[in-house]
């Protein structure tokens, strides 16, 4: 790897090497959007590896599960009191607020930071009048099923329903909403999610989708996908519309629960010696979003973690979701989800690079580990490759592909939600990250070989049996679509090292079907509710992806539910 850059000061460096990439790989990617984030917690816990051991009999806790002390009234200047506090004003929490709100209630919602958060631009629904206008139908039992099926039965499938049951309903809620602002509701074509022949079944789950008007696009920071901009300005608008007294820069503290018995009557957020506390007459709802920016939990809850390339939202945005509702949960004796929890993964990350993987990088091109060896149906979606390539040695992949790719890629189209569409691809990024070194690039395999680092001529049968495969139509090694099988015999040759991104934490609060939080023997906890991905009993193992948008979906949803369930 003479040729190939080092990341430090983002200028090219020579003699990198894929070890010296490596080490400590852990880069994000500029231009994700954000998504549902966190009210803060006051001050750091100590970490867990600093506290005095325990003896053999006692149980030892880690530092978020261990409740600070009552913030002393000395240290709350001013009171605020309110019928609903809603804590983070992402997707969750701004449809719990404005659905709240709407019932009459005066609602306070807190914001750790200085705007509104989104991530995304899919939103999953069944029965929305979008989906209805172009005869898309879900069956609901099927698609709850499924979810189950992802989870090993570990959710709870009354919660789950209820994402299927209204899901529908509050789509058309928000597309209402965006019209009385001036944008234009559309529905995504089903072939935006399936494809004929394809090995996983997938659910037209895309609910719709919001063309921006002027004044959407405008506000959006620069960059941002036009529909995420659209739901973005569409549902700030409306929580304005509807008078919530929005507080950024307010980071949550700590929830007021009396005893583990009581209610839960507030929140005190602010910053250390000029608190605020704020009272709830009806309960507190956290859509405090994931908790991917905490080492300690993500260590414990996720143990894969320990092999990702890419903390996507953590680089992107710091250390914001740092599962702040859910130790403020932890602390009035909520229950959590049963360990370990799933991820959000994708094979974006493009190893020893601070850079999204492009989408010609992304299509199903042949994989190979770095012993020069094929592992895995090239096909599978993104949590299933990235659950593949980490068991590999040094857990990622080399994707390799040849000069025929633009006739090729276009036609893999794509299966469940890995969009492997070329039309997201930018033809100027190949000779940029060849020259970068983020694409190696040579005119034999040899030579290719000897830039992946990986054994010529291992690497060179592996080459020579995909392309046998290929010309035969059909992959007798691991069962990839014969759409998907193509040849690596045009030069010039191309190879790309792909890892592991994390894009969220899909672990939470357990809660009932009426968004309520559930202590340790599965009691209610009065006064606290959870939505979004602060809050649990649906995901386990994997996020399911033959529901596109299905994150999305619960959150809007159980967002909205929370708002209405909280008065009544």
């Amino acid at each position: 790897m003479g040729n190939d850059e080092k990341l430090n000061d983002g200028k090219p460096k020579k003699g990198f090497s894929r070890r010296t990439f490596l080490k400590g790989a852990a880069f994000g990617a500029a231009g994700v959007a954000a998504g549902g984030l966190l009210a803060g917690c006051g001050g750091k816990d100590e970490p867990a590896e600093k506290k005095k051991k325990a003896a053999p009999d006692e149980e030892v806790k880690l530092s978020f599960e261990e409740a600070p002390k009552p913030i002393p009234d000395s240290e709350i200047k001013e009171t605020v009191d309110a019928d609903v506090v809603v804590v983070g004003a992402g997707l969750s929490g701004l449809c719990a607020a404005i659905s709240a709100a709407e019932e009459g209630a005066n609602v306070v919602l807190l914001e750790k930071t200085d705007n509104v958060n989104f991530r995304g631009i899919d939103y999953g629904s069944i029965d929305s009048k979008m989906q209805k206008s172009i005869g898309n139908k879900v069956d609901k039992m099927k698609a709850v099923q499924e979810i189950m099926r992802y989870s090993a039965y570990k959710g709870d499938q009354r919660v789950i329903s209820k994402w299927a049951d209204h899901s529908g309903e509050v789509a058309d809620w928000i597309m209402d909403m965006a019209e009385s602002v001036g944008c234009k509701p559309k529905p995504v074509p089903i072939d935006e999610t399936t494809t004929p022949g394809a090995n996983i079944e997938v659910f037209g789950t895309l609910g719709f989708r919001i063309d921006p008007n002027d004044e959407a696009l405008a506000s959006a920071p620069k960059g941002t996908d036009p529909y995420l901009a659209s739901i973005i300005y569409v549902i700030k608008k409306s929580a304005e519309k509807a008078g919530i007294d929005i507080r950024y820069k307010t980071p949550a503290a700590q929830l007021i629960r009396k005893d583990k018995k009581g209610r839960v009557e507030g929140v005190i957020a602010g910053e250390k010696g000029s608190y605020t506390k704020f009272t709830a007459k009806k309960g507190v709802i956290l859509c405090t979003g994931d908790y991917g920016g905490d080492p300690e939990m993500l260590k414990h809850y996720i143990p894969s973690s320990e092999h990702i390339h890419m903390n996507m939202y953590e680089m992107v945005h710091g250390n914001i979701n740092t599962g702040d509702g859910h130790k403020m949960g932890l602390w009035v004796g909520a229950a959590m989800d049963e360990w370990p929890h799933a991820p959000m993964y994708f094979d974006f990350a493009v190893v020893g690079a601070p850079i999204l993987a492009d989408a010609l990088m992304r299509q199903p091109w042949l994989n190979v580990n770095v012993r020069g060896e094929r592992y895995a149906d090239e096909e599978l979606p993104y949590s299933f490759i990235c659950n593949a390539q980490r068991q590999q040695p040094e857990h990622f992949k080399w994707v390799v592909w040849d000069a025929k790719w633009p006739e090729e890629a276009p036609k893999f189209n794509l299966v469940a939600c890995k969009d492997m569409r070329t039309a997201f691809h930018n033809p100027d990024n190949i000779e940029k990250y060849i020259e970068k070194g983020y694409i190696r690039s040579a005119n034999s395999l040899d030579e290719l070989a000897k830039k992946m680092e990986v054994p010529v001529d291992t690497f060179k049968k592996t080459v020579a049996r995909y392309n046998e495969l290929a010309k035969k139509g059909v992959d007798e090694d691991f069962g990839k679509r014969a759409e998907c099988m193509t040849t690596i015999e045009k030069k010039p040759f191309y190879a790309a090292p792909l890892g592991t991104a994390l894009l969220v934490t899909l672990g939470g609060l357990q809660i009932n079907d009426k968004m309520q939080v559930l202590d340790t023997e599965k009691n209610v906890i009065q006064g606290l509710y959870a939505a979004g991905n602060a809050s649990g009993s649906y995901y386990a193992n994997d996020y399911c992806v033959s529901l596109p948008g299905n994150s999305h979906g619960r959150a809007f949803t159980f967002g909205y539910l929370a708002g209405k369930n909280i008065l009544g």
